[in-house]
């Protein structure tokens, strides 16, 4: 029960709505046959106010650039660009 009033008074660290692993997975599910191996970046950090991930993926010529908002696991960035590597 000590456990269950933590989390009910953690208002200010809210607990995220995804993992960093689920945030990855729903990033590569939106680029077919990419892997966690072409994920060349992933950060978690504060964008005004909010917490969100971010990260890049590298694959078949394309560099994908996102950003997911930890409360919700939704995307608010999401840009496709043909890589210049």
């Amino acid at each position: 029960f000590h456990l269950h009033t933590l989390i009910g008074t953690a208002t200010i660290s809210s607990v995220e709505a995804i993992s960093s692993d689920e945030a990855v997975q729903s990033a590569l599910a939106r680029v077919p046959g990419a892997t966690v191996a072409n994920v060349t970046e992933f950060n978690r950090d504060y964008e005004n106010g909010r917490l969100e991930y971010e990260g890049e993926i590298h694959y078949n010529g394309y560099e994908y650039d996102f950003e997911i908002d930890t409360d919700t696991g939704t995307f608010t960035k999401w840009e496709v660009e043909q890589a210049a590597y």
